[in-house]
């Protein structure tokens, strides 16, 4: 490997000005990288809130997920994260989104669903609302 390509592959994307200016698109969305990473692990905190608000034991947590009950506390307490194959399972079993449980920034994600919605023509923002108010009314 010569020593740009080593360059090439350990440079961060928010430095690389070839990114920004063939994509322009993608520097704010570089920009909420850079501040998503700059606040804290949600992670640990919305865990073990989970567990609590269902009465579960940290043990029992690990017996559920199978790990370890040194893994599973590892992971309340901000020492190690879980494998991405078992972040969706972790999710699924609290009922919320993988989003939510590593703390994605929701005020850029709500922001691209605006943007998409304001494109619609009105016909399909009424089907994107019909389909929300299915959805809702199913999980009642």
């Amino acid at each position: 490997m010569n020593e740009k390509t080593k360059h090439d592959r350990t440079a961060p994307a928010h430095l690389d000005p070839s990114i920004e200016t063939v994509r322009p698109d993608l520097k704010e969305r570089l920009a909420d990288l850079a501040a998503q990473d700059a606040r804290d692990n949600l992670f640990p905190q919305r865990l073990k809130t989970l567990r609590q608000e269902l009465l579960i034991k940290q043990n029992q947590m690990a017996e559920i997920l199978g790990v370890p009950n040194t893994t599973y506390a590892n992971w309340e307490q901000g020492r190690s994260f879980p494998s991405v194959d078992r972040l969706p399972r972790i999710a699924a079993f609290f009922d919320v989104t993988v989003d939510y449980l590593i703390g994605a920034n929701r005020d850029s994600v709500n922001r691209r669903i605006l943007e998409q919605l304001a494109i619609l023509t009105p016909e399909q923002r009424q089907a994107v609302e019909l389909v929300l108010s299915s959805m809702n009314t199913h999980r009642n």
